[in-house]
């Protein structure tokens, strides 16, 4: 093949994958994020534990937060993780159990949409067939 017949398909996969590079959030932007979203710090896991979980419980209701929103969150969350190594204290937990919860949301409204559409007797079918 000629080279010149090579440039086309070089552009063709080249140039979308460079528009899809993701850009890892700042330190300080991570924490402004997580502050704004009302992300729970806590002392003890025990207490960070139910936090989060009342967190999840908390934004798989609001109605001004989308499913959409919730996952581009949990994402930046993930990026904040390994961006974010704190001052005198990692809050990569901080990040990661803000991230469980994110997911939790997700999930939750996930289940809600099939029972409300009736399909979990078809995902459970489906599941048993081996479908995944």
């Amino acid at each position: 093949m000629k080279p010149r017949l090579l440039l086309p398909l070089l552009l063709f996969f080249v140039i979308p994958t460079t528009g899809q590079v993701e850009h890892a959030p700042t330190p300080e932007q991570c924490r402004a994020d997580a502050n704004a979203w009302g992300v729970p710090r806590a002392n003890s896991t025990y207490q960070n534990n139910e936090q989060i979980a009342e967190y999840a419980a908390r934004i798989m209701r609001d109605p001004n937060v989308t499913a959409r929103e919730l996952d581009a969150r949990n994402k930046e969350l993930n990026l904040c993780v390994k961006t974010d190594k704190g001052i005198l204290a990692p809050p990569t937990e901080w990040y990661t159990q803000a991230s469980h919860a994110y997911a939790l949301a997700e999930f939750g409204r996930m289940a809600s949409f099939m029972q409300r559409h009736n399909l979990m007797s078809q995902f459970y079918a489906e599941d048993e067939q081996g479908k995944r």
